[in-house]
């Protein structure tokens, strides 16, 4: 099998919002060809036309205004720096601020349907299709047959293990899991590398040297490998458990007769499911269920939505109905009993609570090293106060939260670990 020394051709598969923004990056780092692969010809010149736009933003100050107008963190990053700075800064923007025109950059890019002529002279491949294991596995093996024998396999899993994955290649040694944290990787700054039960060193070396290379306009990278390959990575592990109780709450809520629309008005957030995409999700879950607690399956309310196609924005429809990309808020007097139901069975701790027992869990499990990791995961990856700052003293009084919560829903993943219960993590920084 031939050695890789250098990286100059990148492959990108599935050109959807993810993979498109995963080529952008691509070619903003300065490599020589970037290929984008996808079935459809109209999904890959939708693709290429946003990046020539994304990057056209970046490219002059007035454009960057208009890109960032709703964007409340970025705004924020913009109080610190200038966009001067930022268009000059090739962590920020790449081979932007090497002076490369916009039709330069645009140049080294090539849309395929042919997945084997596409990969064909690749060093390294990022896979970002939907999160759909026989997809994957099917996808991995192809590309196993189809690219060089010294070519990385990466995948923008968000869940899988590449353990899995690379057992349908002929290289498991060179598969790798690489995670963009976030809705759009230009804008995003954490990437979450971690390797199978055969990777080697080499192969997880040349997967953060790639992340590592990918700008952000919200501040340096920060590339987390993970010490060992876990369902979720960390920043999904420490958002993915709400799930069971989410799920909880909309069957129940519907076995009371409480509509969806009820809940929404009454303050619960499922904005984020219909964006990411219902099926996405309701994959993500079924893979949680089957490989960490049977306690992740889909409750009946989003497994029929599912099977009723109604898979959030890209559909039209989901919990939400939507018009032109964007949400129909109806306007609904919140009833009594949707009160009353919301107010008996959230917690304003518990979200708070299940989070830090997931870092806690993560670092019981030798997934990370300590409460450290998880606190910059908190500010980088999710732009949010730190987890193990805000429970620092309240552990006692979050775990029994859990402990009430678990028996109540009948959810036993949900009970609190020993490394939180007792408060253990506070030995691991």
């Amino acid at each position: 099998m031939s050695k890789l020394h250098k990286i100059n051709n990148v492959a990108i598969v599935g050109a959807g919002i993810m993979g498109s923004g995963i080529a952008q990056v691509a070619l903003l780092s300065g490599y020589q060809k970037v290929a984008l692969i996808d079935v459809s010809e109209k999904v890959l010149m939708k693709a290429k036309e946003s990046i020539q736009l994304w990057i056209q933003f970046l490219n002059t100050e007035e454009k960057f205004n208009e890109l960032i107008a709703n964007d409340y963190v970025m705004q924020n990053v913009m109080k610190n720096t200038t966009f001067e700075k930022i268009r000059n800064s090739f962590k920020s923007v790449g081979i932007l601020a090497e002076n490369f025109t916009v039709d330069e950059i645009i140049d080294r890019l090539i849309c395929e349907v042919n997945l084997k002529n596409a990969v064909s002279d690749s060093d390294f491949i990022i896979e970002a299709v939907p999160e759909n294991l026989d997809l994957k596995i099917e996808i991995f093996k192809k590309l196993g047959e189809y690219s060089p024998s010294h070519a990385i396999l990466a995948s923008n899993t968000s869940t899988i293990s590449p353990s899995k994955l690379g057992q349908s290649t002929n290289r498991p040694n060179k598969v790798i899991g690489m995670h963009f944290h976030g809705s759009f990787p230009i804008r995003g700054r954490l990437i979450e590398i971690t390797g199978g039960n055969r990777t080697t060193e080499e192969a997880l070396s040349f997967g953060y040297q790639v992340a590592e290379k990918c700008p952000s306009i919200a501040g340096d990278r920060f590339t987390l490998r993970l010490k060992k390959e876990t369902p979720g990575f960390v920043a999904n592990r420490l958002t993915l458990a709400r799930a069971i109780h989410l799920n909880w709450i909309l069957d129940n809520a519907d076995l009371q007769e409480i509509s969806i629309d009820q809940l929404l008005a009454g303050g619960l957030r499922l904005i984020g499911l219909d964006i990411v995409g219902l099926d996405t999700i309701y994959n993500t879950w079924k893979y949680l269920e089957e490989n960490l607690s049977p306690d992740f399956a889909p409750g009946e309310v989003i497994t029929t939505l599912v099977r009723k196609g109604h898979l959030g924005k890209k559909t039209g429809k989901g919990f939400f109905e939507w018009k032109e990309g964007k949400p129909i808020i109806k306007e609904v007097l919140v009833d009594d009993s949707t009160k009353e139901f919301l107010t008996v069975n959230r917690d304003k701790n518990l979200a708070l609570a299940i989070r830090m027992n997931e870092a806690c869990r993560l670092i019981e499990e030798g997934v990370i090293k300590g409460y450290g990791t998880i606190n910059k995961v908190d500010i980088i990856g999710d732009n949010r106060q730190e987890t193990f700052v805000l429970g620092w003293e309240k552990y006692k009084k979050w775990s029994e939260i859990l402990e009430n919560f678990a028996q109540k829903l009948g959810k036993p993943y949900l009970k609190p670990c020993d490394m939180m219960k007792f408060g253990r993590f506070k030995d691991f920084p």
